[in-house]
C-alpha cells in the first residue's frame, strides 16, 4: 500500500514465520514455497515501493535460489530484473540488456501468457534506453521473436 515501513515490517514477519519451519495447518500450496519464492515476493515488494536497485538484487537472488526449478518464476524474476534496472533512479541499461538477454532463451522452454506480457513490459521499459548499442539489439531480437509467436514452435 505503499508504506515502507509496514512492507518492512510485513517482510520481517514473513521471513520469521517462514524460518520456523512447515506446520500442520498450512495450505498444501505452500509445499511450493521455496526461498527463492520468499526472496521474488519481497523484491516485488521493494519494486512496488520504488527501491529499484533493491527489487533487482531481490530478484536475482530469487533466481539463484530457484537453481533450475521453476523455469517460469525464474523468467518472470528476470523480467523483473531487467525491468528494475532500467527503471532506478540511475538506470542500467546494459544490465537491464543483459537481464532482458537471458530473459528470451526461457522461450520456448517457457510457454506463459504471463511471461510475453512481462516481455513486452521490459520491452517498453527498455525503449526509452534504446540509443544504447546493447538495449537497440534486445529490442531487435525481441520483436524477431516475437514476430516468430514468440518463440513457441
Amino acid at each position: 500500500m505503499g508504506d515502507p515501513s509496514a512492507t518492512d515490517q510485513a517482510i520481517v514477519r514473513a521471513h520469521d514465520l517462514y524460518a520456523k519451519g512447515p506446520s500442520d495447518n498450512d495450505p498444501g500450496w505452500l509445499e511450493f514455497f521455496a526461498p527463492g519464492e520468499l526472496v521474488g515476493l519481497e523484491s516485488l515488494a521493494r519494486a512496488d515501493l520504488g527501491q529499484h536497485e533493491r527489487a533487482a538484487s531481490g530478484a536475482e537472488q530469487a533466481v539463484l535460489l530457484h537453481g533450475k526449478a521453476f523455469a517460469r518464476n525464474r523468467a518472470l524474476y528476470t523480467a523483473d530484473i531487467a525491468i528494475q534496472h532500467s527503471a532506478r533512479e540511475r538506470p542500467e541499461p546494459e544490465a537491464a540488456a543483459e537481464a532482458a538477454g537471458r530473459l528470451l532463451q526461457f522461450l520456448p522452454e517457457v510457454r506463459s501468457d504471463r511471461l510475453l506480457r512481462s516481455l513486452h513490459s521490459v520491452a517498453g521499459a527498455l525503449q526509452r534506453h534504446n540509443r544504447v548499442p546493447a538495449v537497440a539489439s534486445w529490442i531487435e531480437e525481441y520483436r524477431t521473436t516475437t514476430a516468430t509467436g514468440g518463440g513457441r514452435p
